[in-house]
């Protein structure tokens, strides 16, 4: 029985790691344990091999760091790497930790394991990040629930899991996860978009912790990443001091937009609306005048509508019999980034985020920082839409609704029979857009439905008294004034059935029903949470 029971597990451990080998591919020149190290950190952390749906992050921690330390040890795969560099001076970050390897000698495959270790390592640091280890039995914890004299009223631990840890007994339960990622920005060998993406979660991180200051300054690097990348004698591309794109720019990179996009974003975090407003606007212009995608007739064809079924059935069996093929080398990002249907989906996503940033503008104070932005807005703004006039609705508004109207259409035409060829993850984020759209444009007509409704309510009042040709308080602005014009006495609110903005407002419920229908048909936004 009990080896009848061994043998089971053995075949089951057998199937679990061919399985997860195809999932997440790793580099053939690895030895079989740093293969097996990658594959099953990678089943872990998306809960391929959780039972309950939990990830252990200390043992998913305790994971990468070896794996890396067999990458860089030469007894191990580690073999033909240089000597550590020496530590580079003037960086201009903070904190600067040691430098990273020189890997430029090493396989290309072997380059992208080594990345992937290192940045799962970092993505645990962040889990772990104020959590301990207890030396005793190896296992983290929270620190609210340390017992110990720094932690007068420790929180219970959940239920079913280990006892509580003594102060005494605990280490940090990992390295701060900068210590990572600077690893990773000063090795020799990785490519210039690994390097950016590594860049730009290191300063989403510090803007999580709250260090604005050390975030922006690793956005600035992020973007001399980016611009590093590009050819020997492409100039003036962006303007390193704020970050806009050069109108004029011929040459524009797709880690030149998402550095970009990522200061902007960093910026209306942070309420610098008047930077973030002109990066994005240049983003947006910069995408709309590239140069399109020419397709032959051949590309257009779907090769899964053209083989059999039984072919089908046959190249799966065989290929479970023989080792997945390691996927090519992806693109560095540093070549021209061309215009493709999918890229309406990030014009919707630029437009929506402009147009939340000028209605939630539009509630605060003025502020006279905003004079170029508003230049710059009103100037592309006569550009998108030509026959406008400001003064028809809010700041904002126009600019979402035409983002949503973007979308929709451009998901339509992408889940079409006509354009399969598209992967299903442009999708999923051209749907995010989508829903994200509907419900900042529903967002933002609940506001004006209410702030019309006590118009109303303030006339109606104004009527009853008698105060004839009393236009309402200035305060209102737009919200009241293309809709309800006071006519001194001629003016009966009681007439009125329903608002501009009320009936908006439920035109646009109903249109988000159709929406998410059709998102619940295609099978999209399910992991949106809108």
């Amino acid at each position: 029985m009990s080896v009848a029971l061994g043998l089971f597990y053995m075949v089951k451990f057998g199937v679990e790691n061919e399985w997860l080998e195809r999932l997440y591919p790793s580099p053939h020149e690895w030895s079989w344990i740093s293969r097996w190290l990658l594959r099953s950190n990678h089943g872990q952390v998306n809960g391929f091999q959780n039972e309950n749906g939990l990830v252990d992050w200390g043992n998913v921690s305790s994971s990468w760091r070896n794996l890396v330390y067999r990458l860089e040890h030469p007894d191990f795969d580690g073999k033909g790497l240089p000597p550590r560099l020496e530590q580079e001076r003037g960086l201009g970050v903070e904190d600067v930790s040691k430098t990273g390897l020189d890997i430029s000698s090493m396989s290309e495959p072997w380059r992208r394991g080594y990345y992937e270790a290192l940045f799962g390592s970092a993505r645990a640091a962040e889990h772990l990040d104020t959590w301990v280890l207890d030396r005793t039995r190896h296992i983290a914890f929270p620190p609210e629930v340390v017992l110990g004299p720094s932690n007068p009223r420790p929180k219970p631990v959940p239920f079913g899991t280990c006892s509580a840890p003594l102060e005494e007994n605990c280490e940090p339960a990992d390295k701060s996860p900068k210590e990572y990622y600077m690893k990773i920005l000063t090795t020799r060998g990785f490519s210039t978009r690994q390097r950016l993406d590594a860049a730009l979660a290191f300063a989403d991180w510090l803007d999580f912790k709250g260090r604005t200051s050390s975030a922006e300054d690793i956005y600035d690097w992020a973007l001399d990443i980016a611009m590093g990348g590009l050819p020997i004698g492409v100039n003036n591309v962006v303007d390193t001091k704020t970050g806009v794109i050069n109108e004029h720019a011929t040459y524009i990179s797709p880690n030149i937009l998402q550095a970009t996009k990522s200061l902007a974003f960093h910026h209306a975090q942070n309420n610098n609306i008047s930077t973030a407003l002109p990066i994005f606007l240049s983003v947006l212009r910069a995408q709309r005048d590239l140069l399109p995608t020419i397709k032959s007739d051949n590309a257009q064809l779907d090769p899964t509508t053209t083989s059999s079924a039984t072919s089908s059935i046959s190249s799966f069996i065989i290929s479970m019999f023989k080792p997945p093929i390691y996927p090519p080398e992806p693109l560095s990002g540093d070549e021209p980034v061309k215009r493709t249907p999918a890229t309406a989906c990030e014009d919707a996503a630029i437009m929506a985020h402009i147009g939340e940033i000028l209605f939630s503008f539009s509630y605060q104070k003025p502020s006279p920082s905003l004079g170029s932005s508003a230049l710059i807005m009103s100037s592309l703004s006569s550009y998108l839409f030509p026959t406008q006039s400001p003064d028809e609705e809010p700041p904002g508004l126009s600019w979402t609704r035409s983002s949503v109207s973007l979308a929709e259409s451009t998901l339509r035409s992408l889940t079409s029979s006509r354009q399969k060829t598209v992967n299903e993850a442009t999708q999923e984020r051209c749907a995010e857009c989508l829903l994200m759209g509907m419900h900042n444009w529903q967002t933002m007509l609940t506001m004006l439905r209410k702030e019309e409704q006590r118009e109303r309510k303030k006339l109606k009042e104004l009527s009853v008294k008698g105060e004839k040709g009393k236009q309402p308080d200035s305060g209102g602005g737009w919200f009241w004034s293309q809709r309800s014009k006071v006519r001194g006495s001629e003016m009966e609110m009681e007439g009125e059935e329903e608002g501009k903005w009320e009936r908006e407002e439920r035109l646009i419920m109903d249109r988000g029903r159709q929406v998410r229908r059709f998102l619940r048909e295609e099978g999209l936004g399910k992991n949106s949470g809108l």
